[in-house]
Protein backbone atom coordinates (compact mmCIF):
# COMPACT_ATOMS: atom_id res chain seq x y z
CA UNK A 1 0.00 0.00 0.00
CA UNK A 2 2.58 2.57 0.84
CA UNK A 3 4.45 1.91 -2.38
CA UNK A 4 1.09 2.21 -4.34
CA UNK A 5 1.30 5.90 -2.30
CA UNK A 6 4.57 7.03 -3.36
CA UNK A 7 3.68 5.72 -7.25
CA UNK A 8 0.80 7.77 -6.90
CA UNK A 9 2.06 10.96 -5.63
CA UNK A 10 5.58 10.75 -8.23
CA UNK A 11 2.37 10.27 -10.65
CA UNK A 12 0.89 13.35 -9.35
CA UNK A 13 4.29 15.42 -9.30
CA UNK A 14 5.04 14.42 -12.63
CA UNK A 15 1.86 15.76 -14.63
CA UNK A 16 2.21 19.02 -12.84
CA UNK A 17 5.93 19.31 -13.73
CA UNK A 18 4.81 18.25 -17.47
CA UNK A 19 2.00 20.68 -17.66
CA UNK A 20 4.55 23.78 -16.67
CA UNK A 21 5.46 25.79 -19.72
CA UNK A 22 6.99 28.95 -18.38
CA UNK A 23 10.40 28.69 -20.29
CA UNK A 24 8.87 26.90 -23.29
CA UNK A 25 9.01 30.36 -25.06
CA UNK A 26 13.00 31.07 -24.17
CA UNK A 27 13.59 27.34 -25.35
CA UNK A 28 11.90 27.92 -28.27
CA UNK A 29 13.33 31.57 -28.94
CA UNK A 30 16.96 30.07 -28.29
CA UNK A 31 16.64 27.15 -30.71
CA UNK A 32 15.41 29.74 -33.57
CA UNK A 33 17.70 32.92 -32.52
CA UNK A 34 20.80 32.47 -34.65
CA UNK A 35 19.09 31.53 -37.85
CA UNK A 36 16.53 34.03 -37.45
CA UNK A 37 19.68 36.86 -36.73
CA UNK A 38 21.26 35.38 -39.82
CA UNK A 39 18.36 35.45 -42.66
CA UNK A 40 17.69 39.12 -40.88
CA UNK A 41 21.50 40.34 -41.51
CA UNK A 42 21.75 38.39 -45.05
CA UNK A 43 19.03 40.36 -45.67
CA UNK A 44 20.20 44.09 -44.51
CA UNK A 45 23.64 43.28 -46.14
CA UNK A 46 21.92 42.25 -49.65
CA UNK A 47 19.95 45.86 -49.52
CA UNK A 48 23.12 47.47 -48.56
CA UNK A 49 24.87 45.98 -51.80
CA UNK A 50 22.02 46.73 -53.86
CA UNK A 51 22.10 50.25 -52.69
CA UNK A 52 25.93 50.42 -53.68
CA UNK A 53 25.24 49.26 -56.85
CA UNK A 54 22.46 51.25 -57.82
CA UNK A 55 24.80 54.04 -57.15
CA UNK A 56 27.97 52.27 -59.10
CA UNK A 57 25.47 52.40 -61.92
CA UNK A 58 24.30 56.06 -61.61
CA UNK A 59 27.86 57.16 -60.63
CA UNK A 60 29.51 55.29 -64.19
CA UNK A 61 26.11 56.88 -66.11
CA UNK A 62 27.48 60.67 -64.73
CA UNK A 63 30.62 60.09 -65.23
CA UNK A 64 30.24 58.61 -69.04
CA UNK A 65 28.30 61.62 -69.46
CA UNK A 66 31.34 63.66 -68.81
CA UNK A 67 33.23 62.08 -71.41
CA UNK A 68 30.25 61.69 -74.09
CA UNK A 69 29.88 65.88 -73.92
CA UNK A 70 33.53 66.31 -73.57
CA UNK A 71 33.88 68.11 -69.93
CA UNK A 72 36.46 66.11 -68.97
CA UNK A 73 38.71 66.59 -71.83
CA UNK A 74 38.48 69.67 -71.83
CA UNK A 75 38.83 69.94 -67.95
CA UNK A 76 41.43 67.19 -68.42
CA UNK A 77 40.66 65.51 -65.79
CA UNK A 78 42.32 62.27 -64.40
CA UNK A 79 41.48 58.83 -64.36
CA UNK A 80 41.20 59.74 -60.06
CA UNK A 81 39.23 62.79 -60.90
CA UNK A 82 36.66 60.40 -62.76
CA UNK A 83 36.52 57.59 -60.37
CA UNK A 84 36.28 60.69 -57.55
CA UNK A 85 33.28 61.76 -59.90
CA UNK A 86 31.48 57.96 -59.65
CA UNK A 87 32.37 57.67 -55.94
CA UNK A 88 30.58 60.93 -55.10
CA UNK A 89 27.48 59.33 -56.32
CA UNK A 90 28.12 55.59 -54.13
CA UNK A 91 26.38 55.07 -50.62
CA UNK A 92 27.50 53.12 -47.64
CA UNK A 93 31.07 52.52 -48.46
CA UNK A 94 34.25 54.06 -47.26
CA UNK A 95 36.74 52.52 -49.49
CA UNK A 96 35.49 52.98 -53.44
CA UNK A 97 38.21 55.35 -54.02
CA UNK A 98 40.45 52.50 -53.16
CA UNK A 99 38.97 49.24 -54.19
CA UNK A 100 36.97 50.44 -57.49
CA UNK A 101 38.69 49.50 -60.64
CA UNK A 102 38.05 51.84 -63.64
CA UNK A 103 38.89 51.22 -66.95
CA UNK A 104 37.89 53.52 -69.86
CA UNK A 105 38.51 52.75 -73.41
CA UNK A 106 37.85 54.13 -77.25
CA UNK A 107 37.54 52.59 -80.24
CA UNK A 108 36.67 53.72 -83.53
CA UNK A 109 33.86 52.13 -83.55
CA UNK A 110 31.07 50.04 -81.76
CA UNK A 111 31.73 46.94 -84.12
CA UNK A 112 36.03 47.08 -83.00
CA UNK A 113 35.10 46.93 -79.32
CA UNK A 114 37.49 44.76 -77.10
CA UNK A 115 37.43 44.70 -73.55
CA UNK A 116 39.97 42.79 -71.59
CA UNK A 117 38.19 40.66 -69.28
CA UNK A 118 38.01 40.84 -65.29
CA UNK A 119 40.82 38.52 -63.36
CA UNK A 120 40.48 37.59 -59.91
CA UNK A 121 43.15 36.25 -57.79
CA UNK A 122 43.22 33.84 -55.22
CA UNK A 123 42.07 36.09 -52.21
CA UNK A 124 39.33 38.01 -53.96
CA UNK A 125 41.52 40.52 -54.89
CA UNK A 126 40.86 41.96 -58.97
CA UNK A 127 43.67 42.32 -61.40
CA UNK A 128 43.03 43.66 -65.17
CA UNK A 129 44.89 45.96 -67.23
CA UNK A 130 43.15 49.16 -67.17
CA UNK A 131 43.15 51.71 -69.54
CA UNK A 132 42.17 55.71 -69.56
CA UNK A 133 41.00 56.68 -73.45
CA UNK A 134 38.81 59.13 -73.22
CA UNK A 135 38.97 59.39 -77.08
CA UNK A 136 37.75 62.34 -78.77
CA UNK A 137 34.60 64.04 -80.98
CA UNK A 138 32.92 61.08 -82.38
CA UNK A 139 34.47 58.61 -81.19
CA UNK A 140 33.10 55.00 -79.46
CA UNK A 141 34.28 55.02 -75.62
CA UNK A 142 33.53 52.41 -73.04
CA UNK A 143 33.29 53.19 -69.66
CA UNK A 144 33.25 49.91 -67.04
CA UNK A 145 33.66 50.35 -62.92
CA UNK A 146 34.11 46.81 -60.65
CA UNK A 147 33.83 47.00 -56.83
CA UNK A 148 34.78 44.06 -54.75
CA UNK A 149 31.85 44.04 -52.62
CA UNK A 150 33.18 42.09 -49.33
CA UNK A 151 30.55 39.87 -47.54
CA UNK A 152 30.22 40.71 -43.59
CA UNK A 153 27.39 38.16 -43.37
CA UNK A 154 28.40 34.61 -42.79
CA UNK A 155 27.62 32.33 -45.47
CA UNK A 156 25.66 34.35 -48.03
CA UNK A 157 28.78 35.21 -50.15
CA UNK A 158 28.27 31.10 -50.40
CA UNK A 159 25.23 31.31 -51.15
CA UNK A 160 25.90 33.92 -54.36
CA UNK A 161 28.51 32.11 -55.58
CA UNK A 162 31.18 34.96 -54.34
CA UNK A 163 34.68 34.34 -55.20
CA UNK A 164 36.19 31.91 -52.01
CA UNK A 165 32.61 32.96 -50.43
CA UNK A 166 33.98 36.44 -49.49
CA UNK A 167 33.59 38.86 -52.71
CA UNK A 168 31.31 39.52 -54.78
CA UNK A 169 31.80 42.08 -58.39
CA UNK A 170 29.77 44.42 -58.66
CA UNK A 171 30.32 46.10 -61.69
CA UNK A 172 28.01 49.06 -64.17
CA UNK A 173 29.76 49.59 -67.73
CA UNK A 174 28.40 52.16 -70.47
CA UNK A 175 29.01 52.43 -74.18
CA UNK A 176 28.50 55.48 -76.25
CA UNK A 177 29.49 57.43 -78.89
CA UNK A 178 30.84 60.71 -78.09
CA UNK A 179 29.06 63.74 -79.11
CA UNK A 180 31.23 66.30 -81.07
CA UNK A 181 32.16 68.65 -78.67
CA UNK A 182 35.14 69.58 -80.68
CA UNK A 183 34.02 70.71 -83.91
Amino acid sequence: MMMKRVLHKLQNKARRWRKREEGATAVEFALIAMVFFWVFMGIVELGMMMIFNNGLEDGVDRAARLVRTGQADKKNMTAKLLKQAICERVMLKTSCMSDLILDVRSFKDFASIKVPALKTGPTGSLTMSTSYQLGGPKKVVVVRAFYPWKFFTPLIGSLMHAIDGKVFILNAAMAFRNEPYGS
